[in-house]
């Protein structure tokens, strides 16, 4: 919901998640996959992989983050904020 967001990150659902909400976990997933076929998205969890693994420990699930791409910020009307974080 943050227009200036250019990397968002996504985990898989647990068996013991509510139904619905691993229904929409799992829906989100496969539109985050459509958009990266289309180049709209670019999966960089490997880039962050030290990272990436330790959040999975300490949640337990696996988690994968993804940048938007210039195309998709252009195809979106989304602007990024030049900030650093």
């Amino acid at each position: 919901f943050n227009p200036n967001m250019s990397v968002f990150s996504q985990c898989d659902p647990k068996p013991e998640d509510p139904l619905h909400e691993a229904v929409l976990a799992t829906q989100a997933q496969k539109d985050t996959l459509h958009l990266c076929e289309l180049g709209f998205l670019k999966d960089i969890t490997g880039d962050h992989k030290e990272r990436i693994e330790h959040l999975n420990a300490k949640t337990e699930r696996v988690w994968k983050v993804y940048q938007i791409t210039a195309m998709g910020r252009a195809m979106c009307q989304v602007e990024t904020s030049k900030a650093i974080n």
